[in-house]
């Protein structure tokens, strides 16, 4: 029997033994294309939604597409907004039910402080599956039927902000402990008071928040449980020996600086705290070694970054592009919007204040702030097919103290300017795009020096626009076709850093002109804008750099001219015995480099030498009759007048006015 079973297995070996691995291969090769197939039909069906599988918490958002699931986040985040978060908070050992409000409503605006982030969680569950190789992509969707996908939902929450909601609530369940603190009531006169420790209960905020965030982060609203947590003081009033006796050496370094770099200007803002601002802040804490020092009451100091936050917030702004004409009629370029990191910025503050503990030699006199990036939704290049995606230069100057005609003189060229856009090749002339500088194209006279003469002529001003578009096209790489500079020192055109003249351009059409190439191969648009609170020009090339970089050193005077003596000038156009001055103008000699990087050439460096002439004190004198000119020795001294009775009307510089040649 068994003979017989061996000789039927060898039989069946010797006729299957090699046909097995074909049908096997076959089998397995249907089974692979029938799976490939499924699954290229399965992400066809699913093109536009997201897989089935994904859910979060309780939700599963499969099928969905990404409009469906933010309209549903959002009417979670409507939800939020009318009904607040749950509390169950502890108190005398019952737990009492709390609803706190997440908006925070001022005059201005109504914010929103805690709120799901449906935007962010709609691009990370219909990125599930997607992205991987081509085979990746294929079986991981059907991967998810049968292995379910857990995400969780991004949830942003205004710490600061809410922290202080939340305190406003809770302030009835604690009495916060207090640790023993010398509280500054002079900084001047070194007068102080110490105040004795408390024993007490607190809450943890940040412990809150996190439940909070985990909460949402599954879209649960279920109530939060919280206590207070019993608390004894960390810091006695036996331990303040050595701060009193410190305080005169720490109050004596003096100022602090704040400040931070506007990332898309480049412009520096700044502001000082004295120590009439930040004494009352100063609070006894233990630093890292257990050494009692001076820190800083965190609650007061951000409320005065809070404060600053008001003046550092700027909303991201979308771009919009419409053209008419061949000119950009609508523009509206994507800018990233600021928000001051108050808690960041308070680290950064304290640490400056608490190295004052340790008697350095030299202290930071300067902080950083932290300044957040808000990216805008839609970008430059969404919106236009001509280059144009980002900025390439910037440009600044300030009209500080203008007349009222020069102002209207250069937001009339600011608006001829704006949204011109600028052929790859072309040479920009500033003349051409903002003048003709006539009344019928907007303009209006203006007090100008030219030569030695006070006079008005229409489109004073210019030459501030041309001093901004030298210097947005320094900073733009641009290679600079042509540039004049003006022939006096003159305020408006002092270089925003060192104050310097040099790095001006003079207009005055036909004559003079700033001019520049575009040697991109892209489109520029130029923008261009003008703030009146602040009294500033801002210009603002966009297009696509490449990677090229352009920048200009700081101007260094080489010498200073001397004005020389004052000059009287008699003239009909005033009343007799009045006076009409100009202050002086000392002359200089400057000089500054201005440096190009394209990528794949070597760094292009230019020198530009300015020489300013001097000019001394000028009043013109108002008189009936001229006096006639001596052209020889013999003038009869008895025409002259015998007496100098003018009056003066003004003896300061004419606010306002243009040089010109």
């Amino acid at each position: 029997m068994i003979k017989m079973f061996k000789n039927k297995i060898q039989l069946f070996l010797e006729k299957w033994y090699f046909k097995i691995p074909v049908f096997v291969i076959g089998a397995l090769l249907i089974l692979f294309l029938l799976f490939l197939l499924t699954g290229f039909t399965y992400t066809k069906v699913y093109k536009n939604k997201i897989y089935p599988g994904v859910s979060v918490g309780e939700y599963n958002i499969g099928s969905m597409t990404q409009s469906e699931l933010q309209d549903f986040i959002e009417t979670l985040n409507d939800r939020l907004f009318k009904e607040g978060l749950d509390f169950n908070v502890l108190k005398d050992r019952e737990m009492q039910e709390l609803r706190v409000n997440t908006i925070l409503i001022s005059e201005e605006n109504t914010l929103e402080l805690v709120k799901l982030d449906s935007s962010k969680l709609s691009e990370q569950s219909f990125g599930i599956a997607r992205d991987g190789d081509w085979f990746f992509n294929i079986y991981e969707p059907l991967f998810l039927l049968f292995s379910k996908k857990e995400i969780k939902a991004p949830v942003m929450i205004e710490n600061y902000d809410f922290k202080e909601i939340l305190n406003s609530y809770l302030s009835n369940f604690i009495d916060e402990p207090k640790n023993a603190n010398v509280s500054v009531k002079d900084p001047y006169a070194l007068e102080y008071e110490l105040t004795p420790e408390k024993s007490g209960t607190y809450f943890d905020y940040n412990y809150i928040l996190e439940n909070i965030k985990t909460n949402l982060s599954l879209l649960s609203f279920r109530p939060i449980e919280i206590a207070p947590i019993k608390a004894e003081p960390d810091i006695l009033l036996s331990d303040l020996g050595g701060l009193v006796d410190s305080l005169e050496e720490f109050l004596s370094y003096g100022t602090v600086g704040l400040n931070y770099v506007d990332p898309q200007t480049s412009i520096k803002y700044e502001w000082f705290l004295i120590k009439d601002d930040y004494a009352p802040w100063l609070q006894a804490k233990r630093d890292e070694d257990g050494l009692v020092v001076f820190g800083l009451d965190a609650d007061e100091a951000q409320k005065y970054l809070k404060d600053l936050s008001y003046k550092i917030y700027r909303n991201p702004q979308d771009a919009k592009f419409e053209m008419e004409d061949g000119k950009v009629k609508k523009f509206q370029a994507n800018s990233a919007g600021l928000k001051l990191d108050i808690e960041e910025s308070f680290v950064s503050l304290e640490k400056a204040i608490k190295e004052r503990n340790y008697k350095p030699d030299k202290t930071t006199q300067t902080v950083a702030l932290s300044v957040e990036v808000i990216e805008p939704k839609i970008k430059m290049s969404d919106v236009n097919d001509l280059g144009i995606h980002g900025i390439v230069g910037f440009g600044y100057s300030t009209f500080r103290d203008s007349h009222n005609n020069r102002i209207k003189n250069i937001a009339n060229a600011v608006d001829h300017l704006n949204g011109t856009l600028i052929k790859p090749g072309e040479e920009f002339s500033t003349n051409k795009y903002a003048g003709p500088y006539t009344l019928e194209n907007g303009y209006l006279p203006e007090e100008v020096i030219k030569g030695t003469e006070i006079k008005k002529e229409v489109g004073g001003g210019m030459c501030q626009i041309g001093t901004t578009m030298f210097r947005t096209a320094m900073n733009s790489a641009m290679p600079i076709v042509e540039r004049q500079n003006h022939s006096l020192v003159v305020g408006y055109y002092a270089d925003p850093v060192n104050g310097n003249p040099g790095t001006d351009a003079t207009l005055y059409d036909p004559y003079l002109d700033l001019k520049f190439l575009n040697d991109t191969e892209n489109y520029l648009l130029l923008q261009t804008e003008i703030d009146y609170d602040k009294q500033e020009l801002k210009f603002t090339l966009w297009g696509m750099s490449g990677g090229r970089k352009g920048w200009f050193t700081h101007p260094i005077v080489e010498r200073w001219i001397s004005p020389g003596e004052e000059q009287k000038i008699e003239t009909l156009d005033l009343e007799p015995g009045t006076e009409k001055c100009q202050s002086a103008f000392v002359g200089a000699v400057t000089t500054f480099s201005y440096y190009r990087l394209i990528p794949g050439e070597e760094k292009i460096e230019r020198e530009f030498e300015s020489y300013y002439r001097p000019l001394p004190r000028i009043c013109l004198v108002g008189v009936e009759e001229l006096t006639p000119v001596c052209e020889d020795d013999n003038c009869d001294n008895n025409e002259q007048p015998a007496e100098d009775n003018t009056n003066t009307e003004s003896t300061g510089p004419i606010e306002g006015v243009e040089v010109l040649e």
